[in-house]
């Protein structure tokens, strides 16, 4: 029962071990895992596929429930617990969600922002692998980064899935949303003011003069734009692209 405390609460040797076993462990496992999947799914039956990417979103959502209600528990701060603020968690929550129903609407925001939001647990990885060895918390953070970007990769290259530019209104109205979520409901709901999107805070890409904010949001917006134009290209539908760009 020790053994399971330290990994459900306590943590077996708590501190900083960014780049250490589990961390670069979690890297080889899961770029490992995504081009096993991607050579061996090609091809193969289309609801298959999603079989797979349903399960997998079903799991990584159970955990993620499990890993943040324990927190609430401990905090005895539920909703503030539950509530997703980093773009990475309500891509985990939403993702999940929406593979799981099959729904269409914004599918676009979640498939993109999961590709290039599990980047940031490279980018800037502090404070996820704070311990030397697995606990629930590096768990189901390795697991949700590993979902939001192994879904994404595998429906795109298996072509279960196609982004359509058309639809690059609701990425847009999607932002705006995450944006308001953070900037102002969070203040409102729990009057915090955390920077989840590092629109003040450092990342390794920042312009002297120009607010971090201005880089952020830029970025994001190109992002989204480059997203759907390797998609298009993967396809062979760049003339496609083109002619959905100009009716828009």
């Amino acid at each position: 029962m020790d053994m399971v405390r330290k990994f459900l609460f306590d943590g077996f040797v708590p501190g900083d071990y960014t780049y250490g076993t589990v961390h670069i462990g979690s890297i080889v496992m899961m770029v490992s895992l995504i081009v096993i999947s991607i050579i061996l799914l090609r091809g193969k039956d289309k609801q298959k596929i999603s079989r797979i990417t349903k399960t997998l979103a079903i799991f990584t959502l159970f955990v993620y429930v499990v890993r943040h209600v324990i927190d609430g528990y401990e905090s005895k701060e539920y909703l503030q617990s539950m509530w997703p603020f980093y773009i990475c968690n309500i891509n985990t929550i939403f993702l999940c969600i929406w593979i799981i129903f099959d729904w269409t609407y914004m599918k676009d925001l979640f498939i993109i922002t999961g590709m290039f939001g599990a980047v940031l647990m490279f980018v800037v990885p502090q404070g996820i692998f704070n311990d030397q060895f697995l606990t629930l918390t590096i768990f189901d953070s390795v697991l949700s980064h590993f979902t939001i970007v192994y879904i994404p990769l595998v429906l795109l290259s298996t072509r279960v899935y196609e982004l359509d530019i058309k639809k690059s209104h609701e990425v847009l109205i999607g932002f705006g949303i995450i944006l308001f979520n953070v900037e102002v409901i969070q203040p409102l709901l729990f009057d915090t003011r955390i920077d989840y999107l590092f629109l003040q805070g450092p990342l390794p890409f920042t312009i002297e003069g120009v607010p971090q904010f201005i880089i952020v949001i830029s970025t994001a917006i190109v992002v989204v734009y480059i997203a759907y134009l390797i998609n298009y290209f993967a396809c062979g539908k760049l003339k496609q692209a083109k002619d959905d760009l100009n009716l828009n």
